[in-house]
């Protein structure tokens, strides 16, 4: 099974399995999300107040699910949304439980939309530096890399429990995701496992590097491996049908945002291979650690007797 289908079972609740899409691939979301009718409804009971403070409305799909939508002015703004949908197909291919989003028309005007996380708690009431959400969140540093996402605050993660009361984690919100960056936004450091960004007044995770210390690539290495299996002509269909009819050169687009994905998705695999070693390489490394701490404490307690 590939990370959504483990995902899906992992959650295991149908209604939330079908509320996320989890039973569909990227490419049925996609043709699902551009098939769909939407109406705006003058309540806004469903609208959170995150989400109405930022001026979005209220609208229901065909299921009579919720979604909340804000005006988009332009094409050009039409097609930067349509690049971020594509961030949200891949987090929904790489078992990365997200809320669908898409920019649509309803009404014959234009909108970016997304879908309201029912019954959902933000992040920051929970200690997300303590397992499960630390380990969730240092994965998900993988994903935001790769979309050069650099707008990764408390808002934007979301906690839902399935029937059992297990957490999961719900990325929101790819408002800042830039899929059409041909320059390298983001880098890592070279001494140590750590990067480097162009903008410094947002966050990339909710993490510190320092946070990353003592992992294994075992953390890592499922998530690196979902975005290695997404084939080049998959995703170039899907950045196709994204941008049909929302640029100039649909086609040019597509495949310079093909080579944007699978440019930064070689250099984090490969970073991320570089700095994170195996579990017992990590393990007998922190070893090495203990005995290196408990020698000099004896060297300074030796000192001192002179």
């Amino acid at each position: 099974m590939g990370e959504r289908e483990n995902l899906a079972a992992e959650l295991g609740d149908k209604e939330l399995i079908r509320y996320f899409y989890l039973d569909k691939s990227a490419k049925e979301v996609l043709s699902l999300l551009d098939s769909m009718k939407f109406e705006l409804v003058e309540s806004q009971d469903e609208v959170p107040f995150n989400a109405q403070v930022k001026s979005y409305l209220a609208a229901r799909d065909e299921a009579g699910d919720p979604w909340i939508v804000k005006p988009v002015s332009s094409n050009e703004e039409m097609m930067y949304h349509r690049s971020c949908l594509l961030a949200y197909l891949l987090d929904h291919t790489t078992g990365t439980l997200a809320a669908p989003t898409t920019a649509v028309v309803i009404g014959g005007k234009k909108y970016r939309i997304t879908k309201v996380v029912k019954h959902a708690v933000q992040i920051s009431s929970y200690n997300y530096m303590e397992s499960p959400f630390i380990g969730i969140l240092r994965a998900d540093l993988v994903n935001r890399w790769i979309y050069f996402d650099e707008d990764r605050n408390p808002n934007n993660y979301l906690v839902v429990t399935n029937s059992a009361n297990k957490p999961f984690v719900v990325s929101i919100d790819y408002d800042k995701a830039d899929m059409l960056s041909e320059a390298m936004k983001i880098t890592g450091m070279e001494e140590k496992f750590g990067w480097l960004r162009a903008e410094k007044t947002r966050f990339l995770t909710l993490l510190r590097p320092e946070n990353f210390e003592g992992v294994s690539i075992v953390d890592f290495d499922s998530r690196l491996k979902a975005f290695a299996e997404i084939g080049p002509n998959d995703f170039l269909e899907l950045a196709r049908v994204a941008f049909e009819s929302w640029c100039p050169d649909p086609e040019a687009t597509a495949k310079m945002v093909t080579r944007n994905f699978l440019r930064r998705r070689e250099y984090v695999d490969r970073y991320f291979r570089l700095m994170f070693k195996s579990a017992q390489a990590t393990e007998n490394t922190s070893h090495d650690d203990e005995y290196l701490a408990f020698g000099q404490s004896f060297l300074d307690m030796h000192n001192k007797k002179k």
